[in-house]
């Protein structure tokens, strides 16, 4: 299905106005694509401590 001329404008001009949505959304899916199809068991026990840290940092605030 191909996008009219207003909603291509539309979505521009969103992109334009939340760049930190646009890279929190980029951020995610890389991070995904990443555990899913490339990380090792190395990485997997890396990033689970980070997370368990980020999310240590987040419930003190």
């Amino acid at each position: 299905m191909t996008l009219s001329d207003a909603r291509k404008r539309a979505n521009l001009k969103y992109l334009k106005n939340n760049p930190n949505k646009r890279r929190t959304y980029q951020y995610r899916s890389n991070a995904k694509t990443f555990i899913k199809k490339h990380a090792t068991i190395d990485d997997l026990n890396e990033l689970e401590k980070l997370i368990h840290i980020r999310r240590e940092e987040l419930n003190k605030q």
